[in-house]
């Protein structure tokens, strides 16, 4: 599943020496501030799209958009939130969450859409609010 594979180069894809830990191209690019983690929620946006398209239901979209957010909001602070992007793997979640999930009907694709409206919504106010902080 294509899904899965690019929730392991995400999230799982660098083992650290020694460890049974790892982290994914996700960790790094989130390291560039506040940049890094718009581009890691794109990726998580992307993975939340597909199982919409899949026919989730709206409680596994609901699920999906909070391990995002929480992911974006806590991955914003600096350097503890590098280390918990590393640890949350919320993209590993999401895919686990689709496949988990059974296929409903078609009603839930509207309620699902605006759920990802209302997160878009959420990260680009939190990413002007942290900008507007910056300058």
């Amino acid at each position: 599943m294509r899904l899965k594979l690019l929730s392991k180069r995400l999230d799982d894809s660098i083992k650290i020496p020694g460890t049974n830990q790892k982290f994914g191209i996700d960790a790094i690019v989130g390291i560039i501030p506040i940049l890094g983690d718009f581009i890691g929620v794109i990726f998580s946006a992307y993975i939340m799209y597909s199982g919409i398209k899949m026919g989730v239901s709206s409680k596994i979209v609901k699920k999906m958009a909070a391990n995002i957010a929480i992911e974006f909001i806590i991955g914003s602070i600096p350097i503890i939130g590098d280390i918990f992007d590393a640890l949350w793997k919320a993209n590993k979640k999401n895919v686990e969450l689709i496949e988990e999930a059974t296929i409903e009907n078609q009603e839930n694709y509207r309620l699902n859409y605006l759920i990802m409206a209302s997160l878009i919504v959420l990260i680009l106010s939190l990413i002007l609010v942290i900008l507007g902080w910056l300058s």
